[in-house]
């Protein structure tokens, strides 16, 4: 039963990443507005969330999520947002604030207002592709030529791409320009879009990096492992099975039916801007209402598992949340489609979505069975990141007890060899450099023994993993089977590649 209410890690170095770089990825005035929706679940007052860390009230979760979410909006301009909570396989809560259409005063609904999740798609995608692989009808570790009509992925490298390396963003390919169109009419199917968009620029295993058409790419293994287009597929096999009614493709004229407006904010001047098509669509063109995005984290959350049926075996779900990938064993990479973290010690789940007017986060905490989702106006919003951290603080507050490390002078001539330039490495590499947009960043050894990069002080405590001074932050370093420092990573998709 639902109701409707009306009242009147290193993050500084990934901040800075995907703002650099969040266009080649596919991660308004509020303060006078006093009204929000909602639609949540009733339950009594004193129902609990009951987690690792802290028992709550629902009612206390609502009054915490209205203030950051309220506070936030007002800060960064956003029309209207929406937030959902999951827990043990239920709604826990389900809130709109603001509008979905400032000009016509309709407002957010999580139950019918609908948002583009732009690159949780690779999500939605992977899980299709998971479980596909479940039902024995993909292998993950095949080449995937062997599903592949439309044409031959080029033989770069002497070995073979996989499925599961498109899912880990590992397969190698470069991040080329292109994959923007103008409507919904100029979208190409996947196979001709691809054909020629598969360039290839490291052996395939060897780097992480965040590779939306190694998606796309996937979402076509798929087509041809089950016979169906991408969207019909999964219409079938994971929409209407999780009753998701709203969740679509935008891949064709009239998908956007519904959508909420995009807003951006520039020169002091709130803006409407008009929605993004991508030719990349398993990478990039999901769309759904939070609340439909509630069940699909629960599937995710109770093993594949939802209202009695399930998507997939609870072995192959496990088996999709695993990491896969990693650039340093310290650091967390990547499982299929999903982000591997560790905010506050707990293991997570995630994946950001931006796109033009709109951003999004999807965050799920497996061990506790509970997830969230934050989704609203403005590309880059803080907003969502904002929500996530005030609910790790409260809910899952950081209990580990790490050491602040302590520099050794007798270091500084082994981290010399770390010292250079390191890059960015989601980027076009085979563009023209009028066409190539990068990021560099300085990394200097020390005689105290510490490395200065990203304007900090760091201090080797483990083979190529490093601490700052505060012990608050880290990152790891990569070498090749000859010693030498290939990258640096503090994450998944954080990567940067030494140039020099």
């Amino acid at each position: 039963m639902t109701r409707v209410v009306m009242s009147c890690e290193l993050e500084n170095l990934g901040c800075a990443l995907a703002r650099g770089i969040r266009r080649a990825m596919p991660l308004l005035l509020i303060s006078s507005i006093a009204c929000t929706a909602s639609s949540q679940e009733v339950q009594p007052e004193s129902s609990r969330i009951a987690t690792g860390a802290a028992a709550i009230t629902t009612q206390e979760l609502e009054l915490l999520v209205d203030s950051v979410m309220l506070s936030g909006m007002a800060a960064e301009h956003i029309p209207g947002a929406a937030f959902v909570l999951v827990r043990g396989g239920r709604i826990v809560l389900s809130k709109g604030y603001g509008f979905s259409d400032r000009e016509a005063n309709r407002l957010v609904v999580p139950d019918s207002t609908v948002w583009p999740f732009a690159s949780i798609t690779k999500v939605i995608t992977a899980t299709a592709v998971a479980q596909l692989a479940d039902r024995g009808k993909l292998d993950l570790n095949a080449d995937v030529n062997r599903y592949i009509r439309a044409f031959r992925v080029p033989a770069t490298y002497a070995q073979p791409v996989t499925t599961a390396q498109l899912l880990t963003h590992t397969a190698g390919f470069d991040e080329l320009r292109g994959r923007l169109t103008q409507s919904a009419n100029e979208i190409k199917p996947l196979g001709e879009f691809l054909r020629d968009k598969l360039v290839r620029v490291h052996a395939p295993g060897t780097m992480t990096s965040y590779s939306s058409f190694g998606i796309a790419l996937a979402g076509l293994v798929l087509e041809g492992a089950s016979g169906l287009s991408y969207d019909e597929y999964l219409r079938r096999n994971i929409f209407l099975p999780l009753g998701m009614r709203s969740a679509r493709i935008m891949s064709r004229a009239g998908t956007e039916k519904g959508l909420a407006t995009g807003y951006e904010y520039g020169d002091s001047v709130v803006r409407r801007v008009p929605y993004e098509w991508y030719h990349s669509t398993p990478s990039s063109s999901f769309a759904a209402t939070a609340t439909d995005m509630a069940s699909f984290m629960i599937a995710q959350l109770e093993g594949g598992a939802f209202n009695g049926k399930r998507l997939m075996s609870a072995r192959a779900m496990r088996d999709m949340q695993t990491q896969h990938a990693t650039m340093h064993p310290l650091i967390p990479g990547w499982g299929y489609g999903w982000q591997i973290r560790d905010t506050n010690g707990e293991r997570v789940l995630e994946h950001g979505g931006d796109i033009g007017g709109f951003s999004s986060l999807v965050t799920l905490l497996p061990d506790s069975r509970t997830g969230f989702l934050i989704v609203g106006h403005r590309e880059g919003a803080n907003l969502r990141f904002d929500v996530k951290q005030a609910l790790f603080d409260r809910y899952f507050p950081d209990r580990r007890n790490i050491k602040v490390p302590t520099p050794d002078s007798s270091h500084a001539t082994r981290l010399a060899a770390f010292a250079g330039t390191y890059r960015a490495n989601v980027y076009c590499h085979t563009c023209p450099d009028s066409l190539r947009s990068t990021q560099d960043f300085s990394v200097s050894a020390n005689t105290d023994g510490t490395l200065t990069a990203f304007d900090t002080r760091w201090v080797e405590v483990a083979p190529l993993f490093f601490r700052d001074l505060t012990a608050q932050r880290r990152f790891g370093l990569a070498a090749d089977s000859a010693g030498r420092i290939t990258a640096l990573t503090v994450g998944s998709w954080q990567v940067l590649e030494k140039i020099q």
